[in-house]
């Protein structure tokens, strides 16, 4: 006999560090008598025509493909949650079109611990750590002058304003910098004083240290390519923390080959794990961490307690604390604030 099922919560052998969120979050939901299926990866929920028609709360990772398709044959669904902060993998536009409400894991552990790297990988770029190290490594004599700079009295800029950029401004404030700030959603309210809004092409010809922040959006183009990159002045440094398809990785590439840029620090890619055949790895100047850069333990145990209030809020009508697309919220609670809270005694689990 098949049961409904309210809760699809889908793996992936791709990111299997996001099992023990996942299982966590099922445990929850069967000592609270939801009924869920766990499964293997989302193709299986594709492939399930009946759980679709009946999923009400779709659980994954942040590049989970949810599109216009997938929300259509699944005409209950209320809410798609990624257990992590990202969702580049979700159609954002299309779920607020059709009243469906994304949420994440955008916790106070999360993006704390992504502006630390933040500051960690551009102290160490600014510093020439890499370079300092390679002269102990080969005995070499100090270099004159020095790579080495201080960070005080530089400009940084941050592409993207969300929390993660927020709190990376907030900790550059006592080191004596300009902050320039641009946000696709226009001029952000929010900027402390010693940041200021521009358009792009003024952050990266202006900027000593380019910070790529901003979340990624399916299917949309990079933020930074070619053309960005090459208003960057020769003597400033580029970083990107948010996902690969914000920025043009071979155009990064091409820069540091050419001397066009000092250095650069990336944590994300294109296609990942990184692949050998890739130019990055031989590129002079660069940090390459292979999507871990910010990833602390704390961070790791905000995700479960994140899940579980995030599907329980949805479940039960109410907004979860972590919206993605803000844009979707009246027309959701028009739909489902009213509605019966959903509630089992009875759990059914493949």
């Amino acid at each position: 006999m098949t049961h409904p099922v309210d809760v699809a919560v889908c793996a992936s052998s791709t990111w299997p560090h996001l099992n023990p969120v996942f299982t966590g979050l099922c445990d929850w939901l069967a000592a609270h008598g939801y009924r869920y299926r766990h499964l293997a990866s989302h193709q299986e929920l594709l492939g399930n025509t009946a759980l679709l028609q009946d999923v009400q709360v779709v659980v994954g990772y942040g590049s989970m493909p949810v599109n216009a398709h997938f929300m259509q044959a699944a005409p209950k669904l209320r809410g798609v949650v990624s257990c992590v902060s990202g969702t580049e993998g979700i159609d954002l536009e299309t779920a607020t079109q059709r009243g469906v409400l994304v949420a994440h894991a955008c916790t106070s552990e999360n993006f704390r611990g992504m502006a630390e790297s933040a500051m960690l990988l551009m102290l160490h770029l600014v510093h020439d750590l890499d370079g300092t190290r390679e002269a102990m490594r080969r005995d070499l004599p100090r270099a004159h002058p020095l790579r080495a700079q201080s960070l005080v009295g530089k400009t940084v800029g941050l592409v993207g304003w969300g929390r993660i950029a927020a709190m990376t401004a907030e900790l550059l404030r006592g080191w004596g910098v300009q902050v320039l700030v641009y946000s696709r959603r226009g001029t952000p309210v929010d900027l402390p004083a010693h940041a200021r809004s521009v358009q792009l092409d003024e952050l990266m010809a202006g900027s000593d240290v380019v910070c790529v922040l901003a979340g990624a959006e399916a299917g949309a183009p990079p933020i930074v390519g070619r053309a960005q990159l090459s208003r960057m002045k020769p003597s400033a440094y580029f970083m990107n923390l948010s996902r690969g398809s914000t920025v043009d990785e071979l155009a990064v590439a091409e820069a540091l080959q050419a001397g066009r840029m000092a250095g650069a620090a990336l944590d994300v890619f294109a296609i990942e794990p990184l692949p050998k055949d890739s130019p990055l790895w031989h590129c002079p100047n660069l940090i390459l961490t292979p999507h871990r850069v910010g990833h602390t333990r704390e961070a790791d145990e905000s995700l479960i307690p994140a899940a579980i209030a995030n599907v329980h809020a949805l479940l039960q009508g109410r907004l979860p604390g972590m919206i993605r697309n803000p844009q979707v919220v009246q027309t959701w609670l028009q739909r489902w604030q009213d509605q019966p809270a959903i509630t089992f005694q009875e759990t059914h689990q493949a």
